[in-house]
C-alpha cells in the first residue's frame, strides 16, 4: 500500500510505507545472514535429543554357579540355573540352553544329570518370578589329568513386549585339588615327578 503527500512539490510523489511494514523489514535485514523465509511461527524449537523413550523390553536375569569352587574325581558337583524376571513387565516362552560343557582337555562333556526338555521351557514369568534349574555331574579321573577346570555355559532368552531378551553365564569349577587317594601330600599335586638313586619309585620333584 503507497501513501501519496499532497503538499509534495509538483511533478513528484512521496511515497511512504506502513510503519508495520518497516519494522519487519527491519528485522529480517538487520542480520544478513537471515532470509525472510527463515521466519516460521508457531512452530516449537527444534530438539536434538530423542522425543520419547523406548518401550521397556524386559529383562531375564540367569544366574548361574556350582555348588563348589574345586573338585576331585568321584564328587558330584551341582550346578544350580536361576532364572529372575527382574522387569516390569512378563516374559513369555522363557528357554534355558546349556550352550557347552568341556573340561580342560577341550573334551565336550554330558552331565550325569539334567533337567528333561520340557523342564528348559517356561511358557509364562511374571515380574518378580523366578524358577530354578539344576544339573549335576561327576567328576572323572579323565578329567582330574587335563586338570585345569571345568567350564559350564548356560543362556537364557525370552520374549517379551515383540522383542528376544537374553541373557548368559558361566559356572567353573577348578580341579586342581589332590584326589582324596592322592599318594603325595595335596600342595605336590600336579607337579612333575623325579626318581631317586637305584628306585623304582617316582618322588615328587
Amino acid at each position: 500500500m503507497t501513501l501519496l503527500n499532497p503538499g509534495a512539490n509538483r511533478g513528484t510523489m512521496d511515497v511512504r510505507r506502513p510503519r508495520p511494514f518497516l519494522k519487519l523489514m527491519r528485522a529480517v535485514h538487520k542480520d544478513g545472514t537471515h532470509q525472510p523465509s527463515a521466519i516460521v511461527r508457531g512452530l516449537p524449537p527444534h530438539r536434538s535429543g530423542p522425543l520419547t523413550r523406548k518401550k521397556n523390553a524386559g529383562r531375564a536375569t540367569l544366574v548361574y554357579g556350582a555348588d563348589r569352587p574345586v573338585a576331585i574325581p568321584g564328587d558330584t558337583v551341582i550346578f544350580t540355573a536361576w532364572i529372575i524376571n527382574r522387569s516390569a513387565s512378563h516374559l513369555r516362552d522363557v528357554t534355558l540352553v546349556p550352550r557347552s560343557f568341556t573340561n580342560e582337555g577341550m573334551e565336550v562333556l554330558r552331565y550325569t544329570s539334567e533337567p528333561v526338555e520340557r523342564d528348559l521351557r517356561i511358557r509364562l514369568l511374571a515380574p518378580g518370578e523366578s524358577v530354578m534349574r539344576s544339573f549335576t555331574y561327576l567328576v572323572t579321573d579323565a578329567d582330574h589329568i587335563h586338570g585345569g577346570s571345568l567350564v559350564s555355559a548356560m543362556q537364557v532368552h525370552a520374549s517379551c513386549r515383540g522383542q528376544v531378551v537374553f541373557d548368559e553365564n558361566d559356572a567353573i569349577v577348578s580341579l586342581s585339588g589332590a584326589r582324596k587317594d592322592w599318594p603325595f601330600p595335596a600342595d605336590r599335586a600336579g607337579l612333575p615327578l623325579k626318581r631317586r638313586k637305584n628306585s623304582e619309585q617316582p618322588v615328587p620333584a
